[in-house]
């Protein structure tokens, strides 16, 4: 039985474990960098139906997974007494932290590509049933939140329901439906205003 204090007695991590240490606590990192930087993109691209709405739980999910690894790493390191215990229990605290500061923009966004009503149908997945939806939108009269839901429809990935959307736009409000940043304009200042449909 060796006479040294247990509290002394340290284990040393193996020289080839430490880049992948290393590596494991980058990856991390970048994935951390990556959750802030693509969930903007990645918004956008399932707004303009691109992307299926699950796609908007990928940097939070990658961040999830690189940062579990890297929690049971540093228990492993601490239970092994290769790493202070009050170092490990910040970092495992601060990634906790940033995570949940991720959740609530990520399920927003997700809430809000899950519209009920006509808002649900209007970004289906099918073109076919967002331009029947558009059509039907015309029939129903100028409204601030139908002149919404048709201005999002202006960066729709189908061209037939682009055209449509600005068609209709066009008709309400008398600005060319070549002018598309003029119809988004009109259609936020209408929804500003609060007008509805005369029933």
């Amino acid at each position: 039985m060796s006479d040294t204090p247990s509290h002394v007695r340290r284990s040393v991590v193996p020289s080839h474990v430490r880049p992948l240490r290393i590596v494991l606590y980058g990856m991390t990192v970048a994935a951390a960098a990556a959750a802030l930087f693509l969930e903007p993109a990645l918004q956008g691209a399932v707004q303009r139906g691109a992307l299926s709405p699950v796609w908007l739980f990928t940097p939070l999910a990658i961040y999830g997974v690189f940062f579990l690894v890297y929690a049971v790493d540093r228990a492993m390191l601490v239970r092994r007494g290769q790493y202070p215990a009050g170092r490990a229990f910040f970092q495992v605290v601060f990634g906790v932290v940033f995570g949940l500061l991720l959740l609530p923009s990520t399920l927003g966004a997700w809430n809000a590509r899950h519209p009920s009503g006509v808002g649900r149908l209007v970004t289906h997945r099918s073109a076919d049933v967002r331009l029947v939806t558009v059509e039907a939108l015309a029939y129903r009269g100028v409204d601030a939140k139908r002149a919404r839901l048709l201005a999002d429809r202006l960066h729709d990935t189908d061209a037939q329901v682009r055209a449509k959307a600005a068609e209709v736009l066009a008709a309400w409000s008398g600005v060319p439906a070549t002018d598309t940043d003029a119809l988004r304009t009109w259609a936020a200042s209408l929804t500003q205003t609060g007008t509805t449909a005369t029933p």
